[in-house]
């Protein structure tokens, strides 16, 4: 442990260092209001966590908030929860309300363990609220009769709005759903639906028509493996950090690859009227964090854009339409 508090001081120095090369705050979009009406604000950049275990988790998070994040994306699922919120507490030095929090109760779930569930999340995190909770997926991971249904997507998404007037969590969401798992939950949904998160990058496309129909429904579109970190590629040039069509890309603007592709996301987001939302890029190394949140000083032009919009790969991965 004093080794880790060691190498987290030698982070938290050098990216004081760094503070004058980030010339631009990270922008944040309205996603919904909470119990009270308060509007609720999400950066379009946050710290991703998945994989990682307490430990690591822990010393991400820690250097994402020394960078100037103020946004961090876990999960019950994750197992590592606990390390968040030991970050939380350690190394987060504003106030509560600047600082946006983001988790996920697994899918198949029953009212009862909804609650139950998040009420692990909250004691795991340290925390009276989150920013924001969401179903993980539309059914359980292994897809049990008893757990996968629309009837138990109801259930569950009745039951997460229980939390948010109950003010445990200030929006509520879902991820991996595809457009009949979102009619499902908008037959019964009393509270707007704030957030689908789902694979989205240069490459994957609109995968299952999913963005079209969070925008017909006024839902934010949040990409989850913005440089498709799980992709098996099988030509290294469709890397979308170092592949050949992000560098060319980055070259012409001065900056990196993988700024390029957390750009057009990004850049979509800030387009008036886009419902595309925030990106969670996750990393250890204190030098990619500071990179992929330096996306707000350049832009990336119409040609840019629709260059990139025309990529057929890393292609994404379908499959959650499936879910019965």
């Amino acid at each position: 442990m004093a080794a880790l508090i060691t190498n987290l001081l030698a982070a938290l120095s050098l990216s004081s260092t760094r503070q004058d090369q980030r010339p631009v705050r990270i922008p944040t979009i309205t996603i919904g209001h909470d119990i009270d009406g308060v509007p609720v604000d999400m950066p379009l950049i946050g710290a991703g966590t998945w994989q990682y275990n307490d430990t690591i988790a822990y010393e991400s998070v820690c250097k994402s908030f020394a960078a100037g994040y103020t946004f961090v994306d876990t999960a019950f699922g994750y197992g590592n929860q606990e390390g968040v919120g030991r970050a939380i507490k350690d190394c987060w030095h504003g106030s509560r309300e600047d600082l946006f929090v983001m988790t996920k109760i697994p899918g198949g779930l029953s009212a009862a363990e909804t609650l139950d569930t998040h009420v692990q999340n909250l004691d795991q995190l340290g925390l009276d609220y989150v920013d924001h909770v969401m179903t993980h997926f539309p059914a359980d991971w292994k897809q049990t009769p008893e757990r996968s249904s629309k009837q138990r997507r109801q259930e569950e998404w009745v039951a997460l709005e229980n939390l948010y007037y109950r003010g445990l969590t200030r929006s509520i969401g879902f991820s991996h759903y595809c457009p009949r798992h979102i009619d499902d939950v908008m037959e019964v949904a009393t509270v707007q639906p704030s957030v689908n998160q789902v694979e989205y990058h240069v490459g994957s496309g609109d995968l299952d028509d999913v963005m079209d129909k969070c925008q017909k429904e006024g839902i934010y579109f949040m990409s989850f493996s913005p440089l498709c970190g799980p992709c098996q590629l099988t030509d290294p040039s469709d890397s979308l950090i170092n592949g050949e069509l992000v560098t060319d890309v980055a070259r012409k603007h001065g900056v990196l690859g993988a700024q390029v592709s957390l750009r057009f996301i990004v850049q979509q987001a800030l387009e008036s009227g886009s419902f595309v939302g925030s990106v969670i890029p996750k990393s250890n190394n204190l030098e990619h964090i500071l990179s992929n949140m330096d996306i707000f000083s350049f832009e990336l032009d119409d040609k840019d854009m629709a260059r990139l919009s025309r990529a057929k790969q890393p292609a994404g991965e379908g499959g959650d339409c499936d879910v019965a």
